[in-house]
């Protein structure tokens, strides 16, 4: 059952703002090729015993080389990640503005795929950066903070949204879990119908929700508390007069 005034185009209901300056990513180690081609086995007879010029051929990558590459392509999803972390943007939106799906973007963050060159460019377009910044031997990556403050949440939200999805980053590039603080004003909702993988718990904390969770919608009010998984479609629709406040965890850190 929709809501009125359901919130607009709201990037898996998580969107953008620009974080605080000690949390921007800045430039990387040189980590711009992964392994493309590890090369065909040459030279080798029936007995699979390789000569001594076989041994010393120079075409053949070297462990240390294939070590060196094998962490530099490691390192591209987590950077794309900080990235577009430091500048508010959800997985969706990057997609949207990059004109890839959100699966992609996933992947690609999670090392689970290499981008290829194109790809790659167009995303770093989006996120303000370029091949040879992503790739210089400037890069830092941000310290974690122990402590986040209110100044210090990234709002995800878009400007003018009537929900705030508040998330508490840290900096870190490790974390698994990511926590939100959410506020629905009256009558206001996600948009239709979300999709990303995971789990997702939240508690309501202030007023009550509808969860709509493919077909079936659930009412929670004040204290009571949700395990979804998102792979299905959902919807969070405030239908009442009064501000609805939610903390929710979910996992993997996607949205």
């Amino acid at each position: 059952m929709p809501a009125n005034n359901a919130l607009n185009n709201e990037e898996d209901h998580r969107d953008t703002k620009t974080p605080d300056a000690s949390c921007d990513a800045s430039t990387d180690t040189d980590a711009s090729k992964g392994i493309d081609n590890e090369g065909d086995d040459k030279g080798a007879d029936d007995d699979s015993v390789c000569s001594d010029d076989d041994a010393g051929d120079e075409s053949l990558p070297s462990a240390a080389q294939v070590e060196t590459e094998a962490s530099a392509e490691e390192d591209i999803g987590k950077k794309i990640n900080q990235l577009r972390l430091a500048k508010g943007y959800s997985q969706r939106k990057l997609a949207k503005l990059a004109g890839l799906t959100n699966t992609s973007i996933s992947s690609i963050e999670r090392n689970k795929v290499s981008p290829a060159v194109n790809t790659l460019k167009a995303i770093l377009t989006v996120l303000g950066s370029d091949l040879t910044t992503f790739f210089s031997d400037e890069w830092k990556e941000p310290k974690a903070r122990v402590v986040v403050t209110p100044k210090d949440l990234l709002e995800l939200s878009e400007a003018g949204s009537r929900v705030s999805l508040k998330q508490v980053y840290n900096c870190s590039t490790t974390k698994n879990l990511g926590f939100l603080i959410e506020t629905y004003q009256p009558n206001s909702s996600t948009e239709e119908k979300i999709a990303h993988e995971g789990e997702e718990i939240g508690t309501v904390i202030e007023g009550k929700i509808l969860i709509r969770v493919e077909e079936t919608t659930y009412l929670l009010n004040q204290g009571d508390s949700y395990v979804i998984d998102t792979m299905k479609p959902h919807t969070f629709i405030n239908p009442s007069d009064s501000i609805t406040r939610i903390v929710s965890a979910h996992t993997p850190t996607t949205y």
